[in-house]
């Protein structure tokens, strides 16, 4: 596997694991933090933001990075969201307003 993809499966991880909870459990998550992971023995960090929108919908993005050459660099994004009571992930262009 390459390390895009293990970088992009520990973002899409931790999304997944909140498909499966309560929505006063989404609702109750900080506005944002960090925590680490492994992928490799190596320890990266992954960062969260929790968006909430005036008409009542949530998303929670997961974003890491990965330093490719120097200065630059490669971002693996993945979220849920809270929209009429329902959460479900967020789609490639809702997670392209992230980037």
């Amino acid at each position: 596997m390459s390390k895009d993809q293990l970088y992009q499966n520990a973002v899409d991880r931790e999304a997944e694991k909140l498909l499966t909870v309560s929505k006063e459990f989404l609702l109750n998550i900080s506005d944002c933090g960090s925590f680490r992971s492994t992928i490799e023995d190596k320890e990266i960090h992954i960062a969260f933001w929790h968006w909430k929108f005036d008409n009542g919908s949530h998303h929670i993005v997961f974003i890491a990075q990965r330093n490719v050459f120097l200065f630059l660099y490669r971002k693996y994004l993945a979220g849920v969201k809270l929209e009429n009571d329902e959460i479900q992930a967020l789609s490639p262009s809702e997670l392209g307003c992230y980037d």
